[in-house]
């Protein structure tokens, strides 16, 4: 598939996800019906799923120390954007322990959504692709619609109380992947088709990789046997090539 189609399809997906966490979290949280922690699944799934939407299409940065993919450099400008975020930025800068960017991107999330901000913030940063541009590739999912329904998504979210704590959390070096069974306890989930939908939609990718690979390698072999027949041709024509100087001596 072109790089374009691949983006549409990352993008898709990535939306997918994001319907489905805050839909679980929202329903979940509203049931508790408590100030959510840090230790809530469907909360730490959110966060994992809106990290892997803020990475996508990320550029890579240089530096003196080879090239770097965070996500805290398009955050930062939110404080440019929305004065009320200046304590937020300033906040996760100055966390004792946290050395880097996506530590201090991670902190911000928590402090934004404990702000009741996501939505807001998001919306302010997807107003600004002139801005984005510096950090993200055309395609990326802040860069094109998807970014855009995203930011209304958030919304949602503000009908959750939610007290975090940040300070001794290990946000440098925490692994983001997305738990797929936590969305796969109800039955009843209208949105199960998403997660079907990615499922495929990965399937076919791999099938589509495999194949490639499969004439990729076809094609080594044709080449091969291509190499081998001039080989052997070149072999038969000296051959024949020493057969007739042998037979003009023996006349002579």
């Amino acid at each position: 598939l072109p790089p374009k189609d691949h983006m549409l399809i990352e993008r898709s997906n990535l939306l997918s996800m994001m319907k489905l966490s805050i839909k679980v979290l929202i329903q979940s949280s509203l049931s508790l019906g408590r100030t959510l922690d840090s230790e809530y699944p469907p909360l730490q799934q959110f966060f994992v799923v809106l990290e892997h939407c803020l990475k996508h299409g990320l550029k890579a940065k240089k530096s003196f120390i080879g090239q770097n993919k965070s996500i805290w450099g398009p955050l930062e400008l939110v404080e440019k954007l929305c004065p009320e975020s200046v304590n937020v930025a300033t906040s996760a800068r100055d966390l004792p322990g946290i050395k880097t960017g996506l530590g201090r991107a991670r902190a911000w999330l928590h402090l934004a959504f404990m702000q009741k901000k996501v939505a807001d913030y998001m919306r302010a940063l997807l107003d600004r692709k002139d801005l984005l541009s510096e950090f993200y590739d055309s395609g990326a999912l802040m860069m094109e619609e998807e970014g855009a329904v995203m930011g209304g998504l958030l919304v949602g979210l503000n009908v959750i109380d939610a007290n975090l704590c940040i300070k001794g959390e290990d946000l440098d070096s925490q692994v983001g992947v997305i738990d797929f069974s936590l969305y796969l306890k109800d039955p009843a989930n209208i949105l199960i088709f998403h997660i079907l939908h990615i499922v495929y939609s990965l399937g076919l990718e791999n099938e589509l990789r495999t194949e490639r690979e499969q004439r990729q390698n076809l094609q080594k072999s044709l080449q091969r046997e291509q190499d081998n027949s001039i080989e052997l041709r070149t072999q038969l024509q000296q051959l024949q090539g020493l057969h007739t100087v042998s037979g003009t001596q023996k006349g002579v």
